[in-house]
């Protein structure tokens, strides 16, 4: 009976571990990968991140708010919700940086071109 009242605890121990954890991921988090797709119509854009050595599509909302910033090159164009989807068209597999807040919704969208060998 004894060993069962400590599983018990630990476990009570690893839930509160995990809302401590929640309360820190409160921050905007990055996420990283490359162009899949974008899509204005649906304000859709798809990355591919890798997790964990396997690669993963994630879909992320553009909200009229996202903000865009396309490096290529020396050139650098901004532009903010579906404009931005607008310009990422022909940009697939180029590498990208989200930021999102905690609630994973985008804030802003870094997209940079790798020079055309």
């Amino acid at each position: 009976a004894m060993v069962r009242t400590l599983l018990a605890a630990a476990l009570a121990f690893g839930l509160i571990g995990f809302t401590a954890t929640d309360a820190s991921a409160q921050k905007a988090q990055m996420v990283k990968g490359t162009i899949k797709s974008a899509d204005a119509s649906k304000s859709l854009l798809v990355i591919n991140q890798i997790v964990k050595d396997e690669k993963v599509d994630r879909e992320l909302s553009i909200t009229a708010t996202t903000t865009f910033t396309i490096k290529d090159g020396d050139k650098t164009e901004e532009a903010t919700g579906k404009e931005g989807l607008l310009l990422l068209k022909g940009k697939e597999g180029a590498t990208v940086a989200v930021k999102c807040d905690k609630d994973v919704n985008v804030l802003s969208v870094t997209v940079t071109v790798g020079k055309k060998k």
